[in-house]
């Protein structure tokens, strides 16, 4: 019964091309359709190993109802070059045909032969003096196909010539980061116990290493920071002696390489206030002629020492806060700065103003209602070694708002009750400022800080 359908289904496929009008014999008669593979303007990025010479393989294909022989020439056309500069205003330098050779000029596609190739193998030494010669054309080798097969072989005119421009490209060794600015947070006093960082120092290969190695050289250099600073307007000293540069190799089976800078934590000095270098990591060279490092690889360490009193901290407004815009009995969050972090993350005149003045890296700007830096009720204070009696430290009041306009200024205190409990970490303001219209009492608690990098 299968077989009664199938031979029924036949039929009515025969019948119905008969009545569409599909004439069998016109089929077999069309002609056969040779194209390129690839065509057009075709650009190959090749990296550049010093290599005689590089081949390419150019693919035909060929198609139509009937199977039908083709013989396929491959020719060196610069009048493809016309073609493809009527739509573009492309720079090209014209390779000369001399410097690429085809491996077979022409290729014979059997009946039953859909795909057929031949190769181009181009004189990279020749190409190179072309590229020194027109550095800013692009290099182009053109090819168009041809047939003299008979006439029911054609050659598809949209698909026949092949435009190879070519970007020749130094294979260079990657640092990681080049450029870049890294920052390291190093927080001694929420991790008492830390002796030592590691930073780690990568580099890597665009390319698949099938035997290349290479011995690194590395280096710091002051003037690194120097000129880092002069063109940032930035601050930064070089992180001092302490630290340790790996040595670092790569095998020949190896695309990338990873190796520790290492920090000796004692070797910096300790700031309460926190401090801020640069270590600026040079690579100078590969110790592979063949394949150098990337020019200019720099990548910039910025090594950050938390100050102790960095972070977020619940405000706690108590209720005898008075004579100023704060609302009492109000808990806000509010981030205390060191004189470092303040001068690096504001730029507001009076406060930088201030800070010029207060040169001690042990005060602590602490931003009063809402968190905001209003002068009226943001005191730039310091906890000092002085005893308050119940294990408790005085902190100072260095300066705050003393008269209309003034911005920050060293402050006339009175009953100054401020202390910093180290059992609880809380930092309890107490005290009465002097204004040029009047008193204003300032008592609030900052406690639970959350220090995030």
């Amino acid at each position: 019964m299968r077989t009664k359908y199938l031979f029924l289904s036949l039929l009515w496929l025969i019948g119905t091309a008969c009545s569409d009008g599909i004439n069998l014999t016109e089929l077999e008669n069309t002609s056969s359709k040779i194209y390129l593979a690839t065509s057009g303007y075709t650009t190959y990025s090749l990296l550049d190993f010093g290599e005689g010479s590089k081949t390419f393989e150019l693919y035909v294909n060929k198609s139509g109802f009937s199977d039908r022989k083709a013989e396929v020439s491959f020719v060196y056309d610069p009048s493809a070059v016309d073609d493809y500069l009527s739509t573009s205003s492309e720079e090209i330098n014209i390779l000369p045909e001399t410097i690429a050779q085809f491996e077979n000029e022409q290729v014979v596609m059997e009946k039953e032969q859909t795909l057929s190739k031949t190769k181009l193998v181009i004189n990279m030494g020749m190409l190179r003096e072309q590229i020194q010669q027109f550095p800013d054309k692009k290099q182009v080798y053109p090819i168009r196909i041809s047939s003299s097969s008979d006439e029911n072989v054609q050659i598809n005119e949209n698909k026949d010539y092949i435009l190879i421009a070519i970007d020749l490209l130094t294979p260079y060794v990657s640092l990681k980061n080049s450029g870049k600015i890294v920052d390291v947070f190093i927080d001694v006093f929420r991790n008492p116990g830390l002796t030592e960082t590691r930073i780690p120092l990568t580099l890597s290969l665009p390319f698949q290493n099938t035997g290349y190695t290479f011995n690194f050289e590395i280096e710091t250099d002051p003037e690194l920071v120097t000129a880092y600073n002069t063109k940032y307007g930035t601050n930064y000293a070089i992180l001092p002696q302490g630290y340790e540069l790996p040595e670092i190799n790569m095998a020949g089976d190896e695309n990338t390489i990873s190796k520790d800078i290492r920090i000796v934590i004692s070797s910096l000095p300790q700031s309460i206030g926190g401090k801020t270098y640069m270590l600026p990591i040079k690579v100078t060279g590969s110790g592979n002629e063949s394949i150098p490092i990337e020019e200019n690889s720099i990548c910039y360490f910025k090594i950050k020492q938390i100050a102790k009193w960095s972070g977020a901290w619940s405000n706690y407004i108590h209720a005898e806060e008075s004579g100023l815009s704060t609302a009492p009995e109000t808990t806000y969050e509010t981030f205390l700065y060191s004189r470092s972090d303040a001068l690096e993350l504001f730029t507001e005149s009076t406060l930088v103003a201030a800070l010029a003045n207060i040169t001690d890296e042990e005060a602590i700007v602490c931003p009063g209602w809402a968190g905001t830096l209003f002068e009226q009720c943001s005191p730039i204070i310091k906890v000092t070694d002085k005893d308050a009696g119940n294990g408790k430290k005085v902190v100072e009041i260095l300066a705050g708002w003393a008269r209309e306009g003034a911005g920050w200024e060293p402050l006339s205190t009175a009953n100054n009750k401020s202390t910093y409990d180290p059992g609880k970490n809380e930092i309890y303001l107490d005290y009465t400022g002097k204004f040029s219209w009047g008193d204003y009492h300032i008592q609030r608690t900052f406690k639970n800080q959350v220090v995030s990098y």
